[in-house]
């Protein structure tokens, strides 16, 4: 929605909401492009600025918000802030204010893609400004938020344990993405994104045997005809949420290596 000021909310994505929107497991290619695209916007926002020191900010500015509610604080999460920064430079860099890539990736396959060691689904806020003289700060993007329910809801989920923020600002105009979740787990070592099969076998021995782990195709991945091993795969485990009721947790997805 987009008010006066030039304050545009995407709708608020959680992690339990799978879209079943991202490119078919059998496409490697398009899940190593995205990956590769993810990596090249970490340092590239097509011209404009990262503020890293404006994505703290909005961290501190989130634990104010949360212990008013009485909520606890959340931590920052580098693999988190390294999801956020990237997809705010991708929205920057092409002109779009969405969860969704226009491929069709949402806020949890960045994180897995980009997030090595982290057994975890994040929930995504998207803000952005754009109006004559100085763009707005993170703080009070964040405060924008509070006239969303949704929004306000991933901000003071009192679960979640993490969070980080992405902020690339232009001469008028500011983009802003803030990430949240409670892992389940973290592996010793980072998972490459084309793994073998000896590191493939260590990020599940990892893994504590009451999550379950195993493998799975991507979530949220279009189904398709795969002959043989998938080509894109991916760590999940599972989460107890109440007597008897689980929660399909996901982790790193890669690629299948050979050899």
């Amino acid at each position: 929605m987009i008010g006066a000021s030039g304050l545009l909310l995407a709708s608020p994505a959680a992690a339990d909401v799978a879209t079943d929107a991202a490119p078919p497991a059998s496409d490697a290619r398009a899940w190593a492009a995205y990956e590769a695209r993810l990596r090249e916007r970490l340092a590239d926002a097509g011209g404009h600025r990262f503020d890293d020191a404006s994505a703290h900010i909005a961290l501190d500015a989130t634990n104010a918000v949360r212990r008013t509610a009485g909520a606890p604080p959340v931590e920052w999460h580098e693999e988190l802030a390294a999801a956020a920064r990237a997809h705010a430079g991708d929205l920057a860099a092409r002109g779009y204010v969405e969860h969704l890539s226009p491929e069709g990736f949402d806020p949890s396959h960045r994180f897995w893609l980009l997030g090595r060691t982290t057994i975890g689904s994040p929930s995504e806020n998207i803000a952005y400004h754009r109006a004559a003289g100085p763009p707005a700060t993170s703080t009070a993007l964040l405060q924008r938020w509070k006239k969303s329910p949704g929004h306000w809801r991933n901000l003071l989920r009192a679960s979640h344990t993490h969070a980080a923020y992405g902020v690339v600002r232009g001469r008028d105009r500011v983009w802003m993405v803030g990430l949240y979740a409670r892992p389940v787990a973290t592996l010793p070592e980072p998972l490459p994104f084309h793994a073998h099969g000896p590191e493939i076998a260590r990020a599940l021995r990892a893994v504590p045997g009451e999550h379950r782990p195993r493998l799975s195709v991507p979530q949220g991945s279009r189904l398709g005809k795969i002959e043989g091993t998938p080509p894109v795969m991916q760590i999940t485990a599972i989460r107890r949420v109440d007597t008897g009721a689980f929660d399909v947790v996901g982790g790193p997805i890669f690629l299948a290596a050979e050899g």
